[in-house]
């Protein structure tokens, strides 16, 4: 039994066009006369449409509820969690965690308000708002048996991939939504992927959309994740087979490929296997390996030595520290983006663990 699903979800940059995934999903504006709108809004909202397989029982005719939401649930945060690494945008759901106290801006703007609205704004009373979009109408708007037929343009399909990623990769409120030449060769890939292997890479994509949702406010953090991101990638690439203990209870390493430069004694080459892979999936050259080692060093003083970003425990206006902020800020979206096209040419490549 199939059924089809609408479900809104959100994005940093406004949607203008509409992308469509071999009928398996498909994303695009929200086209209703009815739906609000407000000039102050840092989320967009917009459809996604994507169907389920359910197998047909025959001693019910209904589906569990319970089971229906679980698998909508998860079908949705795969789906919206893929988009958000394979692109430059961060499509997401909300969360409950979102409550709080607010009061309202006016959809019309501050500046259309007529004196008797501007007495009702300035007046107004803190409520506990839950973070949700809805309007009158939305519910018969939700309900779909089949895909929407191409009523926008289609996506902007952007070239040279690699420029997509690397020339100024920011979400912007008056921009537009566009998605790289890869994306329907890179969601080709990841589908094909075995279980195993696709369960391993949707935790680092799930780990770096993390990353994204915590960088503003948890600096460190959401650098960490994006590492963790790149290092669940490389243990996809990269064997640890070839490394022999004289002890397996501690791990005292006998043999490896990998050496210290110093002593010359057996290492992990944890570093090594990180500065490679990038090397392999991203760029080569010198300069490139230089910028992945100050990436994982950093990393390492984080982890190791408690040594935040300046962010995550100091407030200045003053030009050093802003500065310092800058070129830390810059540090993040680069790991990102290494991520990112890491993810995105690993799943191109045409030799991948398919066990």
């Amino acid at each position: 039994m199939r059924r089809f699903y609408r479900r809104i979800i959100f994005s940093k940059t406004p949607l203008k066009t509409q992308y469509n995934y071999r009928n398996i999903f498909q994303i695009l504006p929200i086209d209703s006369k009815i739906a609000p709108t407000n000039p102050y809004a840092e989320d967009f909202p917009l459809f996604l449409e994507y169907y389920i397989d359910f197998e047909e029982d025959e001693t019910t005719e209904k589906i569990d509820i319970f089971t229906e939401v679980a698998i909508q649930q998860k079908k949705e945060f795969e789906i919206v969690n893929l988009l958000s690494v394979l692109t430059n945008h961060r499509f997401f759901k909300y969360q409950t965690d979102r409550n709080s106290w607010a009061i309202t801006t006016p959809n019309v703007g501050y500046d259309k308000l007529d004196e008797k609205m501007k007495n009702l704004y300035n007046n107004q009373y803190s409520s506990w708002i839950l973070a949700g979009y809805m309007y009158p109408g939305l519910k018969d708007e939700l309900e779909i048996v089949d895909f929407t037929e191409d009523k926008f343009t289609k996506i902007n399909l952007s070239s040279p991939y690699y420029q997509y990623f690397t020339d100024n990769p920011i979400e912007k409120k008056d921009g537009e939504i566009q998605f790289p030449e890869t994306i329907t060769d890179c969601l080709d890939s990841y589908f094909e992927l075995s279980d195993k292997t696709r369960h391993k890479v949707k935790s680092c994509i799930y780990l770096a959309c993390d990353g994204i949702d915590i960088a503003d406010r948890k600096r460190s953090l959401g650098f960490l994740s994006f590492i963790s991101a790149i290092e669940g990638l490389v243990g996809l690439e990269v064997s640890d087979d070839e490394i022999t203990f004289d002890c397996k209870s501690c791990q005292a390493i006998q043999e490896s490929p990998y050496h210290c430069p110093q002593c010359g004694k057996p290492i992990w080459g944890i570093k090594t296997k990180f500065v490679e892979f990038l090397k392999k999936f991203v760029a080569g050259s010198e300069n490139s390996a230089r910028t992945y080692k100050e990436i994982y060093n950093l990393r390492s003083k984080i982890t190791h030595r408690s040594q935040l970003f300046t962010g995550d425990y100091e407030l200045s206006l003053e030009e050093k520290h802003l500065n310092i902020e800058h070129t830390d800020w810059l540090m993040r979206l680069k790991t990102l983006q290494l991520f990112r096209l890491s993810l995105s040419n690993w799943l191109r490549y045409p030799k991948k663990l398919k066990n």
